[in-house]
Formats: C-alpha cells, sequence, structure tokens
C-alpha cells in the first residue's frame, strides 16, 4: 500500500509541476499577478456516513499555492487537514462498561482548477479538484473493569471537490476573501479491536466547509 501511495503522489507532483510551466508561458501581462500564496481557516461540517456516526464539526486550516495560467484561469494546490470527534459508550462482556472518545484526523493534499471574474477590488470564483487524503483514527477508552486503552489505524482514499466563493483586493498585491468548499471522497476502511471493543469507521468523508483567507500575490 505505501509503495501504492508513493507511485500516487509521484504522478500528482509531476502533473502540477506540468501545469506550473504552462502557466509560465501562458500567464498574460500581468506577471505581478502570477503566483499567490494564501492562508485559510475555517470549520468542517461532516455530511453522509460522517454524520450518521455523529462526528462533530471540526476545524479545518490550509495553506495554498496558486498560480494564474491567465488572467481568468487559476491552478491552486493546497495542503489541508481537519479533524472531527465522536463519543462512544456501551458495555462489554470482557471490559465492562466503557467510554471511548475518537478523534478522525485527515490531512490532504488538493489541487483545484479555478475561473476568476473580477469585478473591481472583488474577484468571483468557482472551481472544481480532485485530492489524496491520509486519515488516522484514534480512540481513548475508559473501561470500567479492565483500566484505560488506546489505539489508532490509518487509511487513505482519494476525492473530489467543488468550490467557490470571492476575494477582495485590500491592495494590489494583498487580499481576503471567503470560500466554500464541497468534498465527496471513496469509503474509509478502519478497523481494530482493543478488550474486545471494536474501534471503527467505515465511509467517507464528504462534507462541506467555510474559511475565511487572506492572500499575497507576487
Amino acid at each position: 500500500m505505501k509503495s501504492g501511495r508513493k507511485h500516487v503522489i509521484g504522478i500528482l507532483a509531476v502533473g502540477v509541476l506540468s501545469i506550473f510551466i504552462a502557466g509560465s508561458v501562458l500567464a498574460d501581462d500581468g506577471a505581478w499577478r502570477a503566483n499567490y500564496g494564501q492562508f485559510k481557516l475555517g470549520g468542517f461540517q461532516p455530511t453522509g456516513d460522517l454524520d450518521d456516526a455523529d462526528f462533530d464539526a471540526g476545524v479545518q486550516v490550509s495553506g495554498a499555492y496558486g498560480r494564474y495560467l491567465t488572467r481568468y484561469l487559476v491552478v491552486e494546490t493546497a495542503i489541508e487537514g481537519f479533524a472531527l470527534e465522536n463519543d462512544v459508550r456501551g458495555t462489554s462482556a470482557t471490559a465492562g462498561s466503557f467510554e471511548q472518545d475518537n478523534t478522525l484526523a485527515t490531512a490532504a493534499f488538493l489541487v483545484t482548477l479555478k475561473g476568476e471574474c473580477p469585478v473591481g477590488p472583488v474577484s468571483l470564483f468557482g472551481g472544481i479538484g480532485g485530492g489524496f487524503y491520509l486519515v488516522n483514527l484514534d480512540s481513548d477508552i475508559d473501561t470500567s473493569l479492565l483500566g484505560d486503552f488506546s489505539t489508532d489505524d490509518d487509511d487513505a482514499v482519494f476525492g473530489a471537490h467543488v468550490v467557490a466563493g470571492a476575494n477582495y483586493d485590500i491592495t494590489d498585491r494583498f487580499f481576503v476573501g471567503l470560500e466554500g468548499m464541497y468534498r465527496w471522497t471513496d469509503d474509509l476502511d478502519l478497523f481494530e479491536t482493543v478488550a474486545l471493543i471494536p474501534v471503527e469507521y467505515s465511509g467517507d468523508l464528504s462534507g462541506f466547509s467555510i474559511t475565511v483567507n487572506g492572500g499575497y500575490r507576487f
């Protein structure tokens, strides 16, 4: 599985590098606008399988690098992370009553193609993209008969997303914005057993997020 992930990451890296090289040729006369860096902070609201499993909303953080292919077309790569939590309570013949605190932590590499429409100091945008998600399920279990335990498991999935939002130019280089994203992913398969207590999540990472953003063009 690890070698397969490295192969996929290598293909993504080559594809992104090719797009950036093409952008050097296609970028228009607004040379100062060719690149930008951006920080995004907001919240992620789970839907679908995550919602069915009673995971709460979580904080989402990401850093992004963007390249203008033309004045109206942008390719953006981002490293993103978010974490969600849920609580499970029950009884086990071996461990007695138990309380289980689960944290589903995700790190993702995303690539997004955006169309952008400037209207004065405001730029409206929308786009589509895909990503590769590394996921860890960590659980702390408190039992009445056997004491405390902890365990974790990892998996990786691919996903797709759509985005829409707006940026406002504070100066020619600094800007702030608001972005909404909805994502769909393949299903995870996470499973461990501690004292005959199952620690598991089987399902997707689908959900929507809203972030406030700050960026710098260069």
